[in-house]
């Protein structure tokens, strides 16, 4: 006879296994392109990432936007092939290569079948190196562009994110989100050629394989035959701008007819190199990642406020953001707002329970195994670490770095970084439901959405 279940208690998690990365041999061509290869059998694939310090802030501001562009255009014809011929090869291997670019890096993300791993890496070297952005293809992807953009910053939460950054940024590039509809018109093949040739440079680049690879010199003799007479330069570097200190401001965007408020607050942090970040990233756990989290709990489940209760840090090389949300009815705008600061002030004022802090311990070890378990997701990761000049052994000692972090930790970092003094906060509605909020909202400069 089967036993019967006792549904009165939790079934108990056993404790979760320390994550050992496969061995990760490094080298260096000699014109500066640095390789990570990790042989993987696990799957007949090989995925590959390969990442310049070429992201958004290297944009010129006058043309903001310029990385994305380049990055979606790469494959979209070169020298030796069209857009067409280009995509019927990767077709024709079962392969895919794509490129990103984010606020600090572009990268180039693809995977074959392993029997086509010199071949993927030919079409790599071909769109990275001999990109040409024929006109017609770079017209088309600009009018798609300015669409997207335009229905972009229809979204409330867009419109609260852009300001939410140039407030925390100042004029630092990190402060631009989007690009400006003018800044995509002003770019044209010439600075995107010169893009390409300035900044993607085997020096300047990170090349990850991962997968069934084989004899390990064929492969890097294969990877030199594509890459190895690419001749490196001088690169430019990022714009520069100090960042400002982090200062409490309240803007309301007044979005006519909307028929809720968008409410977010954050401010400018540390990077992972610094030694506050796990706890900070432990405190932000607690605060608002989750079903389990403070904000998901209180805001949402008790108090009923909005459907979505959040909070985030994401890292960039030299910063990172810390930002809490919600979207709720305009009649409790003020409420929640004092509600979701009132979660940060405790967060500081008492050290989070035992049981709080191995909720978060679980989570965040949890997910970053999840994030090693498939060989392009490590890819990513190895990738990750390389570019923002992490220490070698930062994957490794990730989960004991996490699980070491006290209470103290979380209430120390949550002192330091969590007080609503130093907060930006934007709030993204129609002013005129809020009938008389603003007194309790405190001091606030009303601005208009942005034709």
């Amino acid at each position: 006879m089967t036993p019967r279940l006792d549904r009165t208690r939790p079934p108990v998690t056993p404790p979760l296994q320390i994550h050992r990365l496969p061995a990760v041999d490094e080298f260096r061509l000699s014109n500066g392109l640095t390789l990570l290869l990790v042989d993987d059998g696990r799957f007949p694939l090989t995925h590959l990432r390969l990442g310049f310090h070429a992201g958004a802030r290297f944009d010129p501001a006058p043309l903001a936007g310029l990385s994305e562009l380049t990055a979606q255009l790469l494959k979209e014809g070169t020298e030796t092939r069209s857009a067409r011929r280009f995509a019927e090869e990767v077709a024709s291997i079962g392969g895919t290569l794509e490129a990103r670019s984010t606020p600090d890096f572009l990268i180039v993300s693809g995977s074959a079948l392993s029997e086509h791993t010199a071949t993927l890496l030919e079409l790599l070297a071909d769109m990275t190196r001999q990109a040409c952005f024929p006109e017609e293809e770079v017209e088309l992807r600009k009018q798609n562009r300015l669409q997207e953009l335009a229905h972009e910053r229809s979204l409330p939460d867009v419109v609260a994110s852009e300001r939410l950054c140039r407030l925390v940024f100042g004029d630092h590039p990190y402060a631009r989100l989007l690009p400006e509809a003018a800044s995509i018109r002003r770019i044209g093949r010439d600075e995107l050629v010169a893009f390409r040739s300035s900044l993607l440079r085997p020096q300047n680049a990170v090349l990850v394989l991962v997968g069934p690879l084989g004899d390990r010199d064929r492969l890097v003799n294969t990877i030199e035959s594509h890459f190895g007479d690419w001749q490196p330069q001088a690169t430019p570097e990022p714009a520069f701008a100090e960042f400002p200190e982090p200062a409490r401001s309240v803007v309301l965007v007044d979005r006519k007819d909307s028929v809720q408020f968008d409410i977010s607050a954050g401010r400018r942090t540390v990077n992972r190199t610094h030694p506050d970040y796990f706890p900070l990233l432990v405190a932000n756990t607690v605060l608002g990642s989750g079903a389990s989290s403070r904000l998901f709990r209180i805001l949402r489940e008790q108090m009923g406020f909005g459907y979505d209760v959040h909070s985030r840090l994401e890292p960039r090389r030299e910063s990172a953001l810390f930002s809490a949300g919600t979207q709720v009815r305009p009649e409790v705008v003020a409420a929640a707002l004092e509600a979701l600061l009132d979660q940060l002030r405790s967060l500081a004022e008492e050290p989070v329970c035992a049981e709080e802090l191995e909720t978060a311990h679980n989570f965040l070890t949890g997910t970053f195994a999840i994030s090693l378990e498939t060989p392009g997701a490590l890819a990513g990761q190895l990738l990750s670490r390389k570019l923002n000049g992490l220490p070698d052994d930062y994957l490794d000692t990730f989960v004991p770095r996490v699980r070491a972090v006290s209470a103290s930790q979380v209430r120390a970092a949550a002192q330091r970084y969590f007080d609503p003094e130093s907060l930006a906060i934007v709030l993204v509605g129609d002013a005129s439901r809020l009938a008389g909020q603003l007194d309790v909202v405190g001091p606030l400069t009303i601005e208009q959405v942005a034709p």
